[in-house]
């Protein structure tokens, strides 16, 4: 069986007389990433579970961050681990995104290259 993926998409808002090395100390969390800022003190996070902590840890522990207002979850998904997708019984596709794709299968398809913009 394949290793399920617990990912969360988390709106990061700082309060404005928060230190400059909070998103440093976001980035710093196991299993965390920053993919957006709006410079007026809200940011855009992935959290994925890892072996050593649950999502819902990596969450409160930037909740209890020092000048951060609030660490909303916006979005939630058990996805299988990249490279893990298998679509085709035989193994016989030389495209498997593609195979998966038809099969209603992400395929192990990420996140678009480009960082959104907070407005």
């Amino acid at each position: 069986m394949a290793e399920k993926l617990n990912i969360c998409g988390v709106a990061v808002y700082l309060s404005p007389n928060a230190e400059a090395d909070v998103p440093a100390k976001i980035r710093e969390l196991p299993g965390v990433e920053l993919h957006a800022t709006s410079g007026d003190g809200r940011l855009a996070a992935t959290i994925i579970a890892t072996p050593i902590s649950m999502a819902i840890d990596q969450i409160a522990a930037i909740h209890r961050l020092p000048g951060v207002v609030a660490a909303s979850l916006i979005f939630h998904a058990v996805d299988e681990a990249e490279g893990e997708t298998e679509c085709c019984s035989d193994h016989s596709c030389e495209d498997n995104a593609a195979c998966c794709a038809r099969a209603g299968h992400n395929g192990g398809v990420g996140m678009p290259a480009q960082q959104p913009e907070i407005r």
